[in-house]
């Protein structure tokens, strides 16, 4: 079964299981950096927002086993534990004052994103952008957002300018910063895989074995998601960087992460342009994708720069 069959097939079976009143909708939506996914949304006629659940991955799970009857279950489950609440509606999100404490911010890459930043309020910065959302809902299942336009932003009667300013404040407190050293990380990932396996003495030993060159650090939110941002954050990467005694060296792994690492001398610039060139385009999705360049920030101005090479 090619996708579109897929599609067509997966929007009859769930369409027999709609409740009264309940219209489903498959469309493409934009997403970063040119990326267009299928997204699936089931509204309801007193509901102005509903969650969006795209069916690009669905495909592939179909394609190794899953049956269609087990992702409409699971597709139905998602939006029934999701729906959000009546107080978002469209009066609701047009009025600025109240909706001032959810606005965010996060960073795309400029010129991957042009048609996107058409649309949208933005502010650009380095060879990157800062966009800002409206964070509405967090549960079980994750958190809810919905980008802000540029019509949204007309109803406000601001401008970007102004969403900055709150994103600045809001953004480190709904999503604080999160610095842990890629040995911690590494053993995090062993200890959610292996389970009753886990030895942390032989993993510590490995990780002995192979110490050697410049440490590295992941710098994200406590949430994981869009947290690449956090090196807008005041003062995130002064402390660090001043607990180390050292400017950083500042390695966009993607939106929703940068590894930091101490600038020394035995760094080379263009090794390290290539390297993040060839990991995007081998090992990220294009949709996660932050930047081919490394940044450099320094402590004597406190400022973030592009290293071009």
């Amino acid at each position: 079964m090619d996708y579109t069959m897929f599609l067509e097939t997966l929007r009859l079976e769930l369409t027999q299981k709609l409740g009264e009143g309940q219209t489903l909708m498959i469309r493409p939506v934009p997403r970063n950096n040119g990326v267009t996914l299928d997204g699936l949304s089931i509204r309801t006629p007193d509901s102005f927002l509903t969650p969006t659940v795209y069916l690009n991955p669905y495909y592939q799970q179909f394609k190794e086993g899953m049956s269609i009857e087990d992702i409409c279950k699971d597709i139905v489950g998602l939006f029934g534990e999701n729906l959000l609440s009546n107080q978002f509606s469209e009066e609701k999100l047009a009025d600025f004052e109240s909706m001032q404490p959810r606005i965010m911010m996060r960073l795309i890459h400029k010129d991957s994103n042009l048609g996107l930043l058409q649309d949208v309020p933005h502010i650009p910065y380095l060879d990157l952008s800062i966009v800002f959302h409206l964070f509405l809902e967090h549960n079980s299942c994750g958190q809810m957002t919905v980008l802000i336009h540029n019509d949204l932003l007309e109803q406000w009667q601001v401008n970007a300018q102004a969403l900055l300013r709150l994103a600045l404040k809001n953004t480190p407190v709904s999503y604080p910063p999160r610095i842990k050293s890629m040995i911690d990380v590494m053993k995090d990932i062993a200890r959610r895989n292996l389970g009753d396996d886990y030895d942390e003495e032989h993993l510590d030993q490995l990780l002995k074995e192979n110490e050697g060159g410049s440490p590295l650090y992941v710098l994200s939110n406590q949430t994981g998601i869009y947290g690449a941002c956090c090196i807008l954050y005041q003062n995130t990467l002064k402390n660090f960087a001043d607990s180390l005694g050292s400017d950083l060296i500042i390695i966009p792994s993607s939106i929703h992460e940068v590894l930091l690492t101490p600038c020394g001398g035995e760094l080379s610039y263009d090794y390290l342009n290539s390297m993040v060139t060839g990991i995007n385009h081998s090992e990220v999705p294009a949709e996660d994708q932050l930047s081919d360049h490394v940044y450099l920030y320094t402590r004597a101005d406190d400022r973030i720069h592009v290293i071009h090479t």
